[in-house]
């Protein structure tokens, strides 16, 4: 009964290492642009719209206090 099993499994993998081997169909140049542009704009989109909320939420915490240091600093230089 072993002896089955092996030789059925021998034959298998024999059979499937000499089967041709199939042919991928290969991007053109162009396409390969097309899908790139595609998934730059919307990587590109995907940070704009981060950077956006980032900036709406730092500015109210990091504009004033620099105002107010540089706002200072030149009422001490002009008395």
């Amino acid at each position: 009964m072993m002896k089955r099993i092996v030789i059925a499994i021998s034959a298998v993998l024999a059979m499937a290492s000499c089967s041709a081997p199939v042919q991928q169909a290969g991007m053109t140049e162009n396409d390969a642009k097309v899908k790139i542009d595609s998934l730059v704009g919307i990587r590109l989109g995907d940070l704009m719209t981060q950077s956006s909320e980032d900036l709406d939420r730092r500015i109210s915490i990091e504009v004033k206090p620099k105002a107010d240091s540089i706002y200072n600093a030149w009422k001490q230089a002009n008395p």
